[in-house]
């Protein structure tokens, strides 16, 4: 149905409206006027609640009027109200653009009632912002293919409101550690470590705002953790005259399924704090702990996502930028002729470092060279692990720790209790007594005069 939905467009001209993420008004794209938020949402006020009111009454019958059977619950057609020409979107669709005037289209009956975001964060970013830091994003890596920044094409480029879930609230910790102060001393031709035991226990509260969860079963969890943090400072109450340019999906997932999500974060970043607390010890091993989260508020938001889409060698890579941040991220192939030729190279050097050290003395046998080889491994490994690590940053976040509030843990055990001494002997190799000797072939010795 035609009146389903609202059709932005300039009161000056009719051409079309987008929100612009630089001056925070909406700009006209054929005659650059530029009006306020609050200017827009007066002018097509009328116009979303009669859209709202006539999506509510074709959904009550839209399977049985029609005919794609079993895909009917999840897809919607809408007619765009500037040139008639039918829209087929997603379910979840809320804000989306013609692909035949170029009209930004609005539905808002998919954000109305209790489907209505609590809040969003505009968009900053444009366009061309994401394309420019995709381009940045390819240099300094090491490991990239030399034809992929050249080569690969940009297909699909979009910035979407993505619907996020927010949990506030509290995790209340207990933990019981053991805990070790070591004191390492030489006697005569041993080496001694007297180890002082405790048993450390903590009690404490750790706060949480905002923990976000992206709502949307189509968006990539691991993508989507890797764009934060977003600035709450920026967060405003919803409207719709922010969507105008861009896509907007309803959420698809329930906050009671996301909530899971975030009690894991949660719980998590407030293990590693409360463990945080734990200092002054050589060694330290956790013997239990447990969390108990009380969330205090559910929030729903829309933030802002650029999504770019390229291809290269027949395979996709996906990146999305945070539209509010500037944060880039996505997996990058890996050259394995540049992979392989990087770690000769560090194993070469350091073979040669380690091999000057341990094959220029006189005891020189087949464990010395074993020894340079291992020794030279050990580095390639972790600088190919770095490299590698830098082509593929995306990942789900496992902790929340951008989000603790009121400075971190709030205490209310702290109790350190000694519980024994213990102490262990080690004789030393070619130990000399105390006060010097001679080494061998009449010289002296490490303790020996000078």
């Amino acid at each position: 149905m035609a009146d389903q939905v609202t059709t932005y467009q300039c009161p000056a001209c009719t051409g079309p409206l987008h929100f612009d993420g630089k001056t925070g008004k909406l700009k006209c794209d054929y005659c650059g006027s530029s009006f306020t938020v609050g200017e827009v949402e007066k002018a097509f006020a009328a116009q979303n609640a009669s859209a709202v009111s006539a999506k509510e009454k074709a959904d009550q019958k839209a399977e049985k009027e029609s005919g794609w059977g079993s895909d009917a619950a999840k897809m919607r057609a809408y007619n765009c109200t500037s040139c008639g020409a039918e829209l087929i979107c997603d379910e979840t669709t809320a804000a989306t653009r013609c692909p035949y005037c170029g009209n930004n289209t609005i539905i808002p009956g998919q954000f109305a009632g209790t489907l209505k975001p609590d809040y969003v964060i505009p968009f900053k970013y444009e366009k061309k912002d994401a394309v420019n830091a995709l381009r940045g994003y390819y240099k300094g890596k090491t490991l990239l293919p030399g034809s992929f920044s050249n080569s690969n094409h940009l297909e699909e480029i979009k910035g979407v409101y993505v619907p996020f879930w927010l949990y506030s609230g509290h995790v209340d910790a207990r933990g019981l550690y053991e805990a070790k102060q070591d004191e390492v001393f030489r006697q005569g031709e041993y080496q001694v470590t007297r180890s002082r035991h405790y048993e450390v226990s903590r009690e404490g509260t750790i706060s949480f705002s905002r923990v976000p969860v992206d709502a949307s079963s189509k968006m990539p969890d691991d993508l989507m953790d890797s764009i934060e943090p977003f600035d709450y400072r920026a967060i405003t109450k919803f409207s719709l005259a922010y969507m105008p340019g861009y896509l907007a999906n309803k959420y698809d997932v329930s906050s009671q399924e996301c909530g899971k999500r975030a009690e894991e974060r949660s719980k998590n970043s407030a293990e590693n704090a409360l463990r945080g607390t734990v200092t002054g010890y050589t060694s330290v091993m956790t013997r239990s702990h447990d969390e108990k989260i009380h969330n205090e508020k559910t929030e729903y938001a829309v933030l802002p996502v650029w999504l770019l889409s390229t291809n290269w060698q027949g395979q996709n890579f996906l990146f999305a930028m945070n539209g509010q941040t500037g944060k880039m991220i996505g997996n990058l192939p890996v050259s394995r002729a540049k992979q392989t030729l990087w770690f000769l190279a560090v194993f070469a050097i350091f073979l040669v470092l380690f091999g000057s050290f341990l094959l220029t003395g006189e005891d020189v046998n087949a464990t010395s060279y074993l020894l340079a080889v291992v020794f030279a491994l050990i580095p390639a490994g972790i600088v190919n692990a770095v490299l590698y690590s830098q082509m593929k940053p995306v990942a789900r976040q496992s902790g929340a720790s951008a989000y603790v509030t009121d400075g971190g843990v709030r205490l209310h055990i702290k109790d350190d209790r000694y519980i024994r001494t213990t102490e262990s002997r080690v004789k030393l190799q070619n130990a000399q007594p105390p006060g010097g000797g001679r080494g061998p072939g009449g010289g002296h010795g490490p303790g020996g005069r000078r």
